[in-house]
């Protein structure tokens, strides 16, 4: 499979990963806002999934991968050596929400990326497979 389309599929199993673990802190969360009317805790909701999102990509990518990236057979990596933990959060700062995600992707073909912050961040996604120095399926 392309390394484009694996990209792709990765990211729709990490939303519903993350899509998951939303639904289950309203199921817990629910009963709460009920008994004690607190119902005003969801106007949170939003920047809590921009927060969870940026977490759980962040988290999983500097420890080996997400769940998506995992299954697909895909990694991230450092062009500068090894991965570090300010480059992961810098790459994902355009998940918390979708408009600035669809941004970095439109910026990112404008220089022949997948993704703009990939290139500010020095990062790029490889299959795990494939040798760290194999540069033949970089982000085109």
């Amino acid at each position: 499979m392309e390394l484009k389309k694996k990209r792709l599929c990765a990211f729709a199993l990490d939303f519903l990963v993350v899509t998951g673990v939303m639904y289950l802190l309203t199921v817990l969360f629910y009963p709460l806002a009920l008994l004690l009317n607190l119902f005003s805790i969801y106007r949170y909701w939003l920047p809590l999934l921009g927060i969870i999102t940026l977490l759980y990509f962040s988290y999983f990518e500097y420890h080996g991968g997400t769940v998506g990236k995992r299954m697909m057979g895909l990694a991230v990596i450092s062009e500068e050596g090894e991965l570090r933990w300010q480059q992961v959060v810098i790459r994902n700062l355009s998940r918390i929400l979708w408009f600035p995600l669809i941004l970095d992707v439109i910026l990112g073909r404008l220089r022949n990326r997948l993704r703009i912050l990939d290139a500010i961040a020095g990062t790029r996604v490889v299959s795990a497979a494939k040798n760290v120095d194999d540069d033949a399926e970089q982000d085109l």
